[in-house]
């Protein structure tokens, strides 16, 4: 490992450097060879010009600026500090490999422009097809295929794009049957999804929605096969009436169709709603579903789901499942959704299933290929009660080197099963951006997303840039994944120990963060992902857990930690499935813990702030991480019961922090132990700030006045929602003496604009207010470093309006109505705006 990267001090400069210059060198030998005699553009004595110099001065000069700059100001992902988003060193191979191409500069939009890299991003499509396990052996397996894209939501937009033209394509061919195809119609068979083979022309539209994806792939090759049709000859019968042409609308009111629904998970990346709204799938019609208490798809919820859809006769694009979350690298089950679909074909309804594996994919070069069919085997073959006993058998077949749970195994094994799959090799590939990708289970369905020819197999190198949704891409990318591909090696031995270290270091920063916090710390600190004993366990049985961590997880070795059998059997079950730890914190006052959820996201936020770089020129924090909100409509269960074993109450969603691990140095090098107490001694401090404000002390209250003093005032006071001492709205009247009416009254006369303000002299609570009844006070305009005009004493305090304003009182905005309060004397009505949620704004107005 430590020679595939430059490393966290730049270790392995001298290596790099070397390689960059025979890199460069064999670059320009290549300009000289290919036409050596052509006379030389740049001649001796023009680079001996002061104006020539000049210029390369300048390049110089900025270089240095700007590395000055880079070194100052960039994020330092190389760094095992660095636990925020999905990024870190790029790995050696990858730099040099994206260095050499670069020069060279690419574009693999078409073949003429990159010959070699094209053929390059297609070999290195084909690694990660048969990374995945899709076949390469045709005839009788769907051959895969693969290639480069610009990110992970290209990809899923190319993925959604290819999922609708599939759905509609029979639509089309079943019109141009009716014309240019009509010499087919009388013979051309199709399954359904149900099994039942008949006419095409026979189908109705629900069962024309719902032919399998594979049987729809089928049919150009099928027709040239059964009719001669040649690929040309089928894509101008098909053009006039294809959703590429005349638009998806056009064939929903043409066959009668609803709007068709695309699922994902409720974790799902932005990407999927916006790709529905580029593509007109519509945002609204990617629906979410549930997930379970570990974050992942809720299998169940999508079995009601699509029974909805099936009653209803709503035909479904797609399902996605999500193979490691940004947010909590939670790998949903496609085993499960793999059988799902299977339960509901049989009954008429079939769909497209894509694989998000932006972060996961590359996970599977950890998994040995034996230990991948044993898993597939088991998950097949066997009925297992619980996760337990299916963990249990796992165990009995082998012992993982890495900490990978059984269920998160059968899921990446289960990536052979989809149609289509995101792979970002920038993320867990350690690639250079921009290098996303996508890759089909039949790389027939390729043609669906072209302008060139319809769905058939040709097996020529052909320009890349042709599928999917962009055009120019740099060639550098592909050559960058493949240099590390060829380096550090798709396999257990090469990626597979790379991630596998990460895996480690995240497991050790899930157990440090699970045992963090004891009953004797002012703070609470909890990973969204359960301790084993938090499943079914007693208070006891999480407790003896936490102590077991503390002696025999947290500061043993790797290796020894694999040699310990039974301990190892937790470690595995320990954290997310991939990699990345969400977690929250919580303080507590006078040993009592804080159940307020917005004070609970200001702490983390807070602690954000401290331990994040969002500006230039910052100092750069001991910790790196990032942060994320929880939706309560989308996590449910989940968040309810992570808000639970953080001590709060409600129904807000959550701000919460996230540690993503790439780095294969903090548990070699101790850095994990460093990390962690950063951690530690940042959330104290930020605990004492919301101490400070959640704590109810003494303090002075500034109450507006309303009303000119020849009539009753009333009194207004200034709230805070962020300060314990000021929460509450709190509208009062009674009696100021006559010295203090006077001048109220005068100086209202004097400046009716100015605004004042009545300011107890002594500091006192709110409670204590109102309990006196009295209180010596001051009046005062209200502008900065304000004179009092008069002292003097209320008394004699009145409740108008009365409430608190911890988030447990507060309410949702209103949607069509601005609430007020509505007071005054017979001559003068006041009002002020009700406080229903925070943040808000205060508004009053006197005399209205």
């Amino acid at each position: 490992v430590s020679a595939w990267f430059l490393g966290p001090q730049g270790e392995n400069e001298s290596s790099l450097k070397r390689i960059l210059e025979l890199a460069l060198q064999g670059h320009v030998k290549g300009r000289k060879d290919y036409k050596p005699k052509d006379p030389s553009s740049i001649p001796a004595e023009v680079k001996a010009t002061k104006a020539f110099k000049k210029e390369i001065t300048k390049q110089a000069t900025l270089a240095k600026e700007l590395v000055k700059q880079l070194a100052k100001d960039s994020v330092p992902f190389w760094n095992p500090r660095y636990n925020a988003h999905m990024n870190m060193d790029t790995s050696m191979p990858g730099i040099i490999g994206y260095f050499t191409a670069m020069l060279s500069n690419p574009n693999n939009v078409a073949i003429e422009a990159s010959p070699l890299t094209t053929a390059i991003e297609q070999h290195v499509g084909q690694e990660l097809a048969a990374l995945v396990g899709y076949a390469n052996d045709p005839p009788n397996n769907p051959i895969g295929w693969g290639h480069i894209t610009a990110d992970g939501s290209i990809a899923n937009l190319e993925s959604m794009w290819a999922a609708r033209n599939l759905k509609f394509y029979p639509l089309s061919l079943r019109l141009s049957m009716m014309k240019e195809l009509s010499f087919i119609a009388d013979k051309f068979e199709v399954p359904t999804c149900t099994g039942e083979t008949k006419l095409l022309r026979d189908f109705g539209t629900w069962e024309l929605l719902n032919i399998a994806p594979s049987n729809v792939l089928d049919i150009p090759t099928r027709l040239a096969n059964e009719f001669g049709i040649t690929p040309q000859a089928l894509q101008t019968a098909l053009q006039p009436y294809l959703a590429q042409t005349v638009g998806k609308d056009h064939l929903e009111r043409e066959f009668g169709v609803k709007p068709m629904s695309y699922f994902a998970s409720a974790t799902m990346h932005y990407s999927w709603p916006k790709g529905a709204a580029i593509t007109g799938i519509g945002s609204e019609n990617v629906i979410s579903v549930k997930v379970d208490i570990a974050a992942r798809m809720d299998t169940q919820d999508l079995r009601k789901q699509l029974r909805k859809c099936l009653d209803e006769k709503r035909a479904v694009y797609a399902v996605v499942a999500i193979i490691g979350s940004t947010e909590h690298g939670a790998c949903d089950s496609i085993k499960d959704i793999v059988d799902v679909r299977e339960e509901f074909e049989k009954e008429g309804l079939s769909f497209v299933l894509h694989a998000d594996g932006a972060w996961g994919t590359y996970f599977a070069t950890a998994i040995p290929k034996d230990v991948a069919k044993t898993s597939i085997r088991l998950s097949r073959e066997e009925d297992f009660s619980s996760h337990k006993a299916y963990n249990k058998a796992m165990h009995d077949v082998f012992v993982p080197t890495v900490p990978l749970k059984p269920k998160t195994i059968e899921s990446i094994t289960h990536l052979r099963f989809c149609d289509s799959i995101t792979v970002d090799p920038h993320k867990s590939g350690y690639i250079q951006y921009p290098a996303g990708g996508l890759l089909y289970r039949d790389q027939r369905m390729r043609y669906l997303v072209t302008w060139t020819s319809p769905i058939v197999y040709r097996n020529d190198v052909e320009s890349i840039g042709v599928y999917g949704v962009e055009g120019s891409k740099p060639g550098a990318a592909a050559v960058a994944a493949y240099f590390s591909h060829s380096i550090i090696g798709l396999n257990p031995n090469g990626y597979g120990q790379l991630l596998g270290e990460a895996i480690f270091s995240a497991v050790k920063m899930y157990a440090s963060l699970a045992t963090m916090s004891t009953d004797e710390d002012d703070f609470v600190v909890r990973p969204l992902n359960l301790l084993p004993a938090e499943v079914n366990g007693t208070p006891e049985d999480i407790e003896k857990q936490k102590e077991l961590i503390r002696t025999k997880v947290l500061p043993v070795s790797n290796s020894d930690l694999v040699k310990d059998k039974e301990t190892w059997k937790l470690v595995i079950e320990l954290g997310s499935d991939l990699s990345i730890n969400a977690f929250a914190a919580n303080f507590k006052i006078n040993g009592v813990t804080n159940e307020d959820i917005v004070e609970a996201n200001y702490i983390n936020k807070i602690i954000f702030e401290a331990l994040s770089i969002t500006k230039v020129a910052e100092t750069k924090p001991d910790l790196i991480l990032t942060s994320t909100v929880l939706s309560q409509k989308n996590y449910g269960e989940c968040l309810t019961r992570f808000k639970h074993r953080l001590g709060l109450k409600g129904d807000q969603d959550l701000y919460t922090l996230v540690n993503v691990v790439m780095s294969p140095w903090p548990t070699a090098t101790g850095m994990t132990k460093v990390i962690i107490e950063s951690l530690k001694k940042t959330i104290e401090a930020k605990c004492a700030v919301s101490l400070y404000r959640n704590t109810l002390t003494d303090d002075f209250h500034a109450f507006v006045m309303q009303g000119d003093g020849e009539n009753e005032i009333f009194f207004v006071h200034l709230a805070m929602f962020n300060m314990e001492n000021h929460r509450m709205q709190l509208i009062i009247t009674g009696t100021v003496d006559d010295d203090m009416k006077a001048a109220y009254v005068k100086a209202r006369k004097d400046n009716p604009n100015q605004v004042y303000l009545l300011v107890n002299q002594d500091a006192t609570t709110l409670h204590q207010i109102l309990e006196d009844k009295e209180f010596s006070a001051r009046i005062e305009p209200f502008v900065p470093n304000a004179v009092p005009l008069v002292t003097g004493q209320f008394s004699d305090v009145r409740v108008i309006a009365h409430q608190k304003l911890n988030s447990t009182f507060l309410k949702p905005y209103p949607m069509r109505r601005m609430p007020f309060f509505i007071y005054g004397s017979r001559n003068q009505t006041h009002i002020d705006h009700v406080y229903t949620a925070s943040p808000n704004i205060q508004m009053s107005a006197d005399q209205v």
